[in-house]
């Protein structure tokens, strides 16, 4: 673990493994902030960029790439992310507030299924840390029977992929617990609203 990595403040992310709500609760966070007047912006990864594409479509089960060439290609991605001439450096820069849907803590925790996690962590290790980090825990077979509807399946979809991600999130958010980051876990098995007032409630230091 890099312990000198940057804590940027007024970046969030939101984190849990596939069906646990984490588009359905950035979407009811900026809801929220918006209904307050509160200056922010939203953002996912896989981006939308040129990368962000790429990305994507390694991971729907039919068009799979090797292990490491996934992880490097999210590592690229996220420093799109950060430091494009609109990314997450300048929305902070500005003053307000960055939500994203998905950041490291995804890669530590998908990617070192099949690639060491030293390496994949030491990939993204000049990346800076949120300042304040949320995650959604929700059992595995709870959260199948929510993708179930999806239509084509990513290549993590599956019960015991996603048994060992649920742990590798676990393992990925300890080593970092005592890095300053302000973290909250949060059954999403409770309704959506009472999910966003809590994470509201957490992040109330930035408004």
């Amino acid at each position: 673990m890099n312990s000198n990595r940057e804590l940027w403040r007024g970046l969030v992310a939101i984190e849990g493994i596939d069906g646990a709500g984490t588009t359905t609760l950035s979407r009811n966070l900026g809801a929220s902030m918006k209904k307050l007047g509160i200056s922010f912006t939203k953002g996912c990864e896989p981006t939308d960029g040129p990368i962000g594409k790429v990305t994507r479509n390694a991971l729907p089960a039919r068009q799979p790439v090797l292990p490491n060439t996934l992880a490097l290609l999210f590592s690229a991605d996220r420093r799109e992310h950060l430091y494009n001439p609109e990314g997450i450096r300048k929305v902070l820069d500005s003053g307000r507030i960055y939500v994203t849907d998905r950041y490291f803590f995804s890669s530590l925790a998908y990617q070192s299924l099949d690639a060491e996690w030293e390496w994949v962590d030491h990939l993204n290790g000049e990346y800076p840390l949120p300042g304040h980090l949320i995650y959604l825990g929700l059992p595995v077979d709870d959260a199948l029977k929510r993708i179930s509807g999806r239509g084509s399946r990513e290549i993590f979809e599956k019960a015991d992929l996603q048994l060992k991600v649920s742990e590798s999130y676990m393992k990925s958010i300890d080593a970092y617990r005592d890095s300053g980051m302000k973290i909250l876990e949060l059954d999403s098995r409770r309704k959506p609203d009472e999910v966003c007032e809590a994470a509201m409630d957490f992040l109330k230091e930035l408004f």
